[in-house]
């Protein structure tokens, strides 16, 4: 083993793959190709002069050392990684650069409404839909396919950063001529009609399972949807009804011509969170894009105080 201290890159290589779990999502991390990972990887293994992963199936797995040395440079690493990241320039006013991120559909365009209208035309936002694998969740964030994402649920990973932005109500859709429900909506009611779901779930359930004790699969389902828009313009062409959150409510009621109503049961309101990789925190134009997010949630906040169903 030498005597020096192993090359900062190198290290940087090592701790993506034990992070990432396998050198492609390393690769993809990096930006680079999974030869270039696993040639520092070898490079690595002479400096220190001690196997790092074996092979297991298609995969590879740590050994004892390399778990032991991930322990102790894991941090360091994140540290420098943080220091460099800090020392690139970012100003708002005449920076160019795009930004990508994933986020639920009800918060879509009021995200992209936002950039739209920024003086700074060489500032762009691009979304995508979130995806539906749970498992798959995170991977666009971790191999850097997106700078932040916004999801319900608060993560537990140790790589990752997240703050809530918000919690908001969901609220009960139906067109305004609607034959049973007019002014308000019971419990009995909202059973009793039939429903256009989301098809999506998160750990296995339903969403709205998630933020309610009532048995939501007694409900008579007709149609299930893989957008909530989708389903809001199915129930103001028919007698379905639908649950949406508040903030995509508000974006549609007009023009869709629909009534909402407050859920007629006991329900825990949605949070929001605002995710992102640790390897960012102190990115100048990282920090300046999630500072825009986090105004752009507050506005939504103060609009969904000013009406109430």
């Amino acid at each position: 083993m030498s005597n020096e201290i192993p090359n900062l890159n190198l290290l940087a290589v090592f701790s993506a793959v034990m992070e990432q779990g396998s050198l492609s999502k390393a690769a993809e991390l990096l930006n680079t190709n999974q030869s270039t990972i696993s040639t520092a990887l070898t490079r690595l293994k002479a400096e220190v002069g001690q196997e790092l992963f074996v092979r297991s199936g298609r995969g590879v797995v740590p050994t004892a050392y390399a778990s032991s040395l991930f322990s102790q440079v894991q941090s360091p690493v994140h540290q420098l990684s943080q220091v460099f990241h800090t020392l690139r320039e970012f100003d708002p006013e005449v920076s160019k650069r795009q930004f990508v991120m994933t986020a639920p559909e009800n918060l879509q365009w009021l995200f992209l409404n936002r950039f739209e209208n920024k003086a700074n035309k060489n500032i762009s936002l691009e979304i995508f839909d979130q995806p539906d694998d749970d498992g798959k969740v995170y991977d666009a964030l971790l191999t850097k396919k997106f700078d932040v994402m916004v999801d319900i649920f608060e993560p537990q990973q140790r790589s990752i950063e997240s703050v809530r932005l918000f919690e908001g109500d969901f609220v009960i859709a139906c067109r305004q001529g609607h034959p049973r429900i007019q002014g308000e909506l019971t419990e009995a009611q909202y059973m009793d009609e039939t429903h256009a779901v989301l098809e999506r779930t998160r750990d296995k359930m339903r969403s709205l399972g998630h933020y309610t004790a009532i048995d939501v699969s007694k409900r008579k389902i007709a149609y299930h949807g893989r957008s909530l828009f989708n389903n809001l313009v199915l129930c103001s062409q028919s007698d379905f009804i639908t649950v949406v959150p508040l903030s995509m409510a508000l974006q549609f009621k007009d023009s869709l011509r629909l009534q909402f109503f407050k859920p007629p049961f006991e329900y825990k309101k949605v949070s929001n969170y605002l995710i992102w990789s640790k390897q960012f925190n102190h990115d100048p134009s990282h920090q300046w894009f999630r500072e825009e997010l986090i105004e752009a949630s507050k506005s939504i906040v103060k609009q969904m105080q000013g009406n109430q169903f």
